[in-house]
């Protein structure tokens, strides 16, 4: 970084660059700092530095040098931080009803390119990176007139969709339920149901790393438990294992050891119950015949 550093145009995007350079900031630090330490040291909790680094909330200036003289941030780094933060009190995005769904994203856009191996079971929906640009601008029942924030949840949704055209992709295994292609974002449609089907076959045709299955309504399986998301990452990663669940007050990322085993025991018997992928291409081919 130097001190010629662009500044995007779009207050969303400006928010986003600034709580992704320190967060960059806080893991360089050293000894690195996890979010409580830091929020033990300038007087505040854990979720205040999460909402920080996720774009939910802005940064005060006051607790802007505070983290500044923490992580021992270099004068052009530092200087490029007060100027976006600066430019976030004058004109931060507004809080929308959208704002706790597209922190989710980013921080999920954040690690999963990092990730080794992703898996992913959803019961009730298509999984982000998955879904075409109609069923995401639906799913948020967005038109039209809503333009920036289309905008701004079409950066996010492309950001997600990375995960599959990096150099060396993650291993991407999901899961869903038949229910995912019936329960469709504004309700089911012709429409809705071949776009998001003809972008599903085309991933798989694309992407050799897409694993897909197919839970149908008569699988061979006890009960459909909550949607998850388990990520794993190499030795030498900076991240740790992690299975991410979010629900209608929020999310929550599970690390206990015991955790992660029940996350991969019910995996194994949701893939043991699943279409296999050949199976599951028939069958999605078969909703649009």
């Amino acid at each position: 970084m130097n001190g010629d550093f662009r500044v995007n145009e779009d207050a969303a995007a400006r928010r986003t660059q600034l709580g992704r350079l320190l967060r960059r900031a806080r893991e360089a630090a050293q000894p690195r700092l996890t979010q409580t330490a830091v929020g033990e040291r300038i007087g505040c909790g854990q979720a205040k530095i999460n909402k920080i680094e996720t774009k939910l909330v802005r940064v005060d200036p006051p607790d802007l040098e505070k983290l500044i003289q923490l992580y021992k941030v270099a004068p052009d780094e530092a200087a490029e931080l007060r100027m976006l933060a600066e430019l976030d009190q004058q004109d931060g995005p507004p809080r929308t009803k959208y704002a706790d769904t597209m922190a989710a994203f980013g921080m999920l856009s954040e690690v999963e390119p990092e990730a080794r191996e992703i898996r992913c079971w959803h019961s009730e929906r298509i999984p982000g990176p998955l879904q075409s640009e109609m069923y995401v601008l639906k799913q948020h029942g967005l038109t039209l007139a809503d333009s920036s924030a289309i905008t701004h949840v079409l950066r996010e949704w492309k950001a997600r969709t990375k995960v599959f055209t990096l150099p060396n992709p993650p291993s991407y295994n999901v899961i869903f339920s038949e229910s995912s292609l019936h329960r469709m974002p504004g309700g089911r449609t012709p429409e809705i149901v071949v776009d998001q089907v003809d972008h599903l076959l085309g991933l798989m045709a694309a992407h050799s790393q897409l694993d897909l299955r197919i839970l149908t309504f008569d699988a061979d399986i006890r009960f459909a438990d909550t949607d998850f998301q388990h990520l794993m990452f190499d030795g030498d990663s900076p991240h740790c294992e992690f299975v991410y669940i979010e629900y209608p007050g929020g999310s929550r990322k599970c690390k206990a050891a015991h955790e992660l085993e029940k996350c991969r025991e019910y995996w194994a018997d949701l893939s043991a119950a699943a279409l296999d992928p050949a199976a599951s291409w028939e069958f999605l081919k078969g909703l649009i015949r």
